[in-house]
């Protein structure tokens, strides 16, 4: 398999380090309330040396803590999912397939997201949305029974980088004559997941059966060089918006 570098990648490194950072800067925001409020620390802590108005202040950094510290939390995981299937797609899919991983790219409200994984064979191309949560997840259609956090629906997920990838291909000059479809898939790849499903909108299986599921499609027969121009297409827009 052929692993194409992006250089504006490590979507989730950046957003790892930035809820960090939140997260120690509302860790001193709530120190500090501490410690206005209670001059006599370390002594003792009375709690009617609190002020009203601080203590009500101290709210916001302790929801900031939580919120932020969560945030770091699954960013971490998402790294290692995202580690294991980029892993495990080098090692079972051949040369004839090319590997981008990690891109970012501009919605169309304006907000920043990210592909975790883009795969083009000579079958067909494929966007995939990576999650490492363990335990028992259930998807029926486009209904997860597990709620994800902040309310980010997979296949929604995967369905927008797919969406995102076929404008791609759609802009590029080598395309414009053919309308290429682009298959999301929702990949868990935690070896802990119980993963049920029922006649789901996209394609969502477990890390073992990833690469079957890809080389079992047969949408089309790209040659080398179509593939190759595919690449520089996605390349390029998301190179395009970056920069912006």
């Amino acid at each position: 398999m052929k692993t194409v570098p992006f250089p504006s990648g490590n979507y989730l490194k950046k957003e790892t380090r930035k809820n960090l950072i939140l997260t120690i800067l509302c860790d001193v925001a709530l120190l500090v309330i501490i410690l206005v409020s209670t001059p006599r620390l370390p002594t003792r802590i009375d709690v009617g040396d609190f002020d009203t108005s601080l203590a009500l202040t101290a709210v916001f950094p302790t929801l900031g803590v939580y919120y932020y510290l969560k945030k770091y939390q699954n960013c971490r995981q998402g790294m290692k999912g995202e580690k294991r299937v980029r892993q495990f797609l080098e090692s079972k899919l051949n040369d004839s397939y090319y590997l981008i991983n990690d891109i970012e790219y501009v919605n169309d409200r304006g907000n920043r997201e990210n592909i975790d994984h883009i795969v083009l064979g000579p079958n067909g191309i494929f966007a995939i949305e990576t999650k490492d949560y363990r335990g028992k997840i259930t998807c029926k259609g486009s209904y997860w029974a597990v709620p994800f956090p902040f309310g980010r629906s997979p296949s929604s997920q995967a369905k927008g980088s797919a969406y995102w990838v076929k404008q791609a291909i759609d802009a590029s000059e080598a395309f414009q004559n053919l309308s290429v479809w682009v298959d999301p898939i929702v990949v868990f790849s935690n070896p802990d997941v119980e993963l049920e499903t029922i006649e789901p909108e996209v394609e969502v299986v477990k890390l073992e059966s990833l690469a079957d599921s890809i080389t079992s499609f047969n949408r089309y027969s790209f040659s080398p060089d179509q593939l190759k121009a595919i690449v520089d297409g996605i390349l390029k827009k998301a190179r395009t918006q970056i920069k912006k």
